[in-house]
C-alpha cells in the first residue's frame, strides 16, 4: 500500500521532515485547520441512522436491515453501524494529536479513554434496556432518561456569567435524573449475571444484556485507543493490528485461540498459565464479546484509526494529491479483503463477520473520500450546513430522535404527525423519514446555537 509507513514515531522530527519536504508544494497542501470532511462523514451517518431507523414497513428492502437475519447480504442499513464505528477510528489519531499538543500525560489519556468507554457503556445499558420499564412505562421512562444524558454530559461554558450557572444547573439536573431514573427502573423479573457477584434469577434493574449500539461502540473505542496508545502513529503496526483482530475474531469462532493447545508438547510448560488465561478470558466473555465488540467491530474502528493518521497534522501524507491516493488505494484494499474473507462467515452484520466489516470499512472509507473531494479539495461546504451541526454535536442528534418521537406520541400527535410510516406508498415513506432526519440534524444546530454541546 503507497505510504502505509510513516517516517518516524518522534513528533519533533516529524514537524521538522514536515517543514522541509514538499516545500514547494504548498498550494495542494491542506490546511492545518479541521479536516471538515470528518465533522460531514459524521453527521452523514447520524442523517442516514435517523433516517433507517424512521422508515415504515412499506420502503423498499434494501433501505432495511437485511431479512432473514442471518442472510449473507448487506444493505444501506446494514452499513450505517459500521460507519459510526469507522468514525469513531477516524477521530482517535487525531485526538491523541490534540492531547500531544497539549502536553496531557499518559494517565490523563488512560482516564479519558476509561471514562469515555463507560460513559458509553452506560449510555448503551439505557438505550437497549429502557424499553422493559414498567413502573413508568417505557414512553416516559426514555424520554426522561434520554433528556437526562443530554443534559449530563452537556459542555458548561467555560466564561462565567449566568450561562455557566445555568448549564451547571441543567447539568446536574440531568446527573440527579439518571440517578433516580436508574432507582425507579423495574422490569419483569428475568435472570442476569452480575459482575464479580455471580447469576441473579430475579433481576428486575437495567442489566447489561448486548450493551446495544452505544455500547459496542464503547468497546470497539476501548480496543482500538488503547491499542494505539501503545503501538503509537506508525501505520504498518495499526494495519497489522486490524487484521490481528479480523484473526482473534475468526480463531474465536473456529474453537476458540487456544483449541490445539494440547496437541503441542512444545508448550507443555506453559499450558497450566495459558489455560488459567483462558479461564480468565472465559469469565470476562461472559460481559463482553471478544470475537465481537473488541473483535471484528474493533477492526472497523481500527480501520478508521489507519485513514485518520494520514489527517493528523504530521502525517508525511499531507497534500491533496496523496491523501486522495493513499485513500482510494487503502479503499480497494478493504475492498479485496472482504471478497478474500467472505468465504469464513459470508456477509452478515449480526455475525459481525471479517467480509461484512472490510466491505463496510470500504464503504466508509469511500464516503470519505468523495466527502474529501467535494470539500477539502473543491471546497464545496454550503451545501453541508444541515449535516455538519449533527456531525460535530453526535449525541444530542442521537438521542433527539427518540426524544421528539416519544414526545409527540405522549402528546398525543403521533398518529397524525407520522402518518407516513404506515402509508403503503414507498415513495411517501421515504419522503416522510428524510423529511425527519433533516429535522433532527437542523435541530441539532439549532441547539448548537443556543450552547447545548455535548462531550464525551
Amino acid at each position: 500500500m503507497a505510504n502505509l509507513q510513516r517516517s518516524d514515531d518522534d513528533p519533533k522530527s516529524v514537524r521538522t521532515s514536515a517543514l522541509s519536504s514538499n516545500a514547494g508544494d504548498e498550494r495542494s497542501r491542506p490546511a492545518a485547520a479541521r479536516v471538515a470532511s470528518v465533522d460531514a462523514l459524521r453527521g452523514l451517518t447520524i442523517l442516514l441512522m435517523v433516517f433507517v431507523n424512521d422508515l415504515g414497513r412499506a420502503a423498499p428492502k434494501w433501505l432495511h436491515h437485511i431479512q432473514p437475519p442471518n442472510a449473507d447480504g448487506m444493505t444501506l442499513a446494514d452499513v450505517v453501524f459500521p460507519m459510526f464505528l469507522f468514525i469513531v477510528g477516524v477521530s482517535i489519531p487525531l485526538a491523541f494529536e490534540r492531547a500531544r499538543e497539549e502536553g496531557k500525560s499518559i494517565i490523563s489519556r488512560l482516564f479519558h479513554i476509561f471514562t469515555r468507554t463507560l460513559s458509553l457503556l452506560l449510555m448503551g445499558v439505557i438505550s437497549n434496556d429502557g424499553g422493559a420499564d414498567r413502573r413508568l412505562g417505557a414512553p416516559l421512562w426514555e424520554l426522561l432518561a434520554y433528556i437526562s444524558i443530554i443534559l449530563a454530559w452537556c459542555v458548561v461554558p467555560k466564561e462565567h456569567g449566568f450561562k455557566r450557572r445555568c448549564f451547571w444547573i441543567l447539568k446536574a439536573v440531568g446527573v440527579v435524573g439518571l440517578i433516580a431514573l436508574t432507582a425507579l427502573f423495574k422490569s419483569d423479573p428475568r435472570p442476569t449475571d452480575v459482575l464479580l457477584y455471580g447469576r441473579i434469577e430475579n433481576w428486575t434493574g437495567l442489566q447489561t444484556s448486548w450493551w446495544g449500539i452505544l455500547g459496542l461502540i464503547g468497546w470497539a473505542y476501548l480496543t482500538v485507543a488503547l491499542v494505539t496508545l501503545v503501538l503509537g502513529r506508525r501505520r504498518e503496526r495499526l494495519v497489522g493490528a486490524m487484521w490481528l483482530l479480523i484473526i482473534i475474531h475468526i480463531a474465536l469462532h473456529q474453537g476458540g485461540l487456544l483449541r490445539k493447545l494440547d496437541d503441542k508438547s512444545w508448550l507443555a510448560a506453559a499450558k497450566p498459565a495459558l489455560h488459567a488465561a483462558e479461564r480468565a478470558l472465559g469469565e470476562v466473555g461472559k460481559y463482553v464479546s471478544f470475537a465481537d465488540a473488541t473483535g471484528s467491530l474493533a477492526a472497523i474502528s481500527m480501520a478508521g484509526c489507519v485513514l485518520g493518521s494520514i489527517l493528523a497534522r504530521g502525517s508525511d501524507v499531507s497534500t491533496h494529491k496523496d491523501r486522495i491516493t493513499w485513500c482510494l488505494t487503502f479503499t480497494i484494499a478493504l475492498f479485496v479483503a472482504g471478497c478474500f474473507t467472505d468465504s469464513f462467515e459470508g456477509i452478515n452484520k449480526i455475525a459481525a463477520t471479517p467480509a461484512w466489516c472490510f466491505l463496510s470499512a470500504s464503504a466508509s472509507a469511500l464516503i470519505f473520500l468523495l466527502l474529501y473531494l467535494l470539500m477539502d479539495v473543491a471546497r464545496l461546504r454550503g451545501w453541508a450546513f444541515v449535516i455538519r451541526p449533527a456531525g460535530a454535536n453526535p449525541l444530542v442528534a442521537y438521542f433527539l430522535h427518540p426524544i421528539a418521537i416519544w414526545s409527540v406520541t405522549l402528546a398525543g400527535f403521533g398518529d397524525r404527525v407520522f402518518v407516513y410510516k404506515n402509508s403503503l406508498d414507498p415513495r411517501f415513506v421515504v419522503g416522510g423519514s428524510l423529511c425527519t432526519a433533516l429535522f433532527v440534524c437542523l435541530a441539532t444546530g439549532l441547539l448548537g446555537l443556543i450552547g447545548l454541546r455535548t462531550k464525551l
